[in-house]
């Protein structure tokens, strides 16, 4: 049936644990999220507990949960929850008309046909609940394993922000946010300051990098275009996943149109794409990857217009005054412009993420 679905450990890098990681995986399944998530399935460290869906490569959240399902599918992984988000942005009332599918096709996954045995691959032998809301999952989820859930974001941030609202505390109950947004010195993807999952739902971004980070910065990763540009994945290297199963092969077929858009759209040609989504898979499997590219900085999240240059621009605040504050000589007492702050990470080894991806896809030793 499935062939390759050997799960080994990384060799080129040291996973951070031997033991199950729970995770939520918030997504927009197109392209790249394709291959965060392969990279999830496929790490014997990480406890898939489902995917909280969104709006983003697709305008229509109903396609993208079934995407996600037909990823799940073929990868072997058929009762992995899918919960439907909101079809519409943070406190908007009308969808969002701005999606992806100039990149990621007309369904949001490349416009690949039925592979050849993809209507044979095993569905799920048990009923699966999948009622409540991607917002409503994410809350209950994260309740019931409080300071255990990792929860990663490679699409608008919609879903985790209205889970914030359902409950105020999650921030405390979440073990860490991982999310792929935001463009820091690195021009934008969809306007010259912003990239597309935070510019997608401006607000969302923001509630959610105001209430994730923290005193220290490490509850909150972010990994804007200023690393993931860093780690460009060919038609070629792709090919690999052929032997991933008929799920390796659907990402296959995937990325040849992905790449072919990245240079009509885009201008970046070459056969290549960066594997934008897969970012923070990576960091939390094997940080070492970042070690010489990691800052601990506030960020603030820009909410204008929606066609705006600056809707959903990750501004960085520079100012010693905001990451120090006032220190009174007396008494210690810090006052001034301290801000909470985030994780960002602006560097990779992108040779060794690469590796890692697909020595991880492919099971290899």
């Amino acid at each position: 049936m499935l062939k390759g679905l050997a799960l080994a450990c990384v060799t080129a890098v040291t996973a951070v644990s031997a033991e199950k990681i729970p995770v939520v995986l918030v997504a927009d399944v197109g392209i790249d999220d394709a291959a965060a998530l392969l990279w999830l399935l496929r790490s014997p460290s990480i406890e898939l507990l489902g995917i909280a869906s969104s709006f983003g490569c697709h305008g229509d959240v109903r396609q993208t949960a079934a995407n996600a399902k037909r990823l799940l599918r073929a990868a072997g992984a058929p009762c992995v929850p899918v919960h439907v988000g909101s079809r519409v942005a943070f406190g908007n009332w009308a969808p969002n008309d701005d999606d992806g599918k100039y990149i990621h096709g007309a369904d949001g996954l490349g416009d690949v046909p039925p592979l050849d045995g993809e209507a044979d691959v095993v569905t799920c032998d048990r009923d699966v609940d999948e009622s409540l809301s991607s917002a409503e999952f994410i809350a209950q989820t994260v309740r019931e394993r409080p300071g255990e859930v990792t929860i990663i974001v490679t699409s608008p941030a919609t879903n985790l922000a209205l889970a914030v609202v359902l409950e105020p505390q999650l921030p405390e109950l979440v073990k860490q946010v991982l999310i792929m947004g935001g463009a820091v010195d690195h021009p934008g993807n969809v306007s010259p300051l912003a990239e597309a999952n935070f510019a997608h739902d401006s607000r969302a971004a923001k509630v959610v990098v105001d209430a994730f980070s923290s005193e220290d910065g490490e509850r909150l990763v972010i990994a804007p275009l200023d690393v993931t540009m860093r780690a460009m994945a060919t038609v070629q290297q792709m090919q690999q996943l052929t032997k991933a199963g008929i799920g390796g092969s659907l990402l296959a077929e995937a990325w040849r149109r992905y790449t072919t858009n990245y240079c009509q759209v885009l201008k970046f040609c070459g056969a290549h794409a960066a594997v934008h989504d897969a970012h923070p898979v990576a960091y939390l499997l094997h940080p070492s990857l970042y070690a010489n590219g990691t800052r601990v900085e506030p960020v603030e999240i820009m909410v204008t217009e929606p066609l705006h240059p600056s809707n959903g621009h990750s501004l960085v605040d520079r100012r010693q005054l905001a990451k120090e504050g006032i220190v009174d000589d007396r008494t210690g007492d810090v006052t001034g412009f301290q801000k909470p702050r985030a994780t960002v990470l602006v560097d990779v080894d992108g040779d060794a993420f690469l590796r890692a991806f697909f020595d991880t896809v492919l099971g290899r030793a």
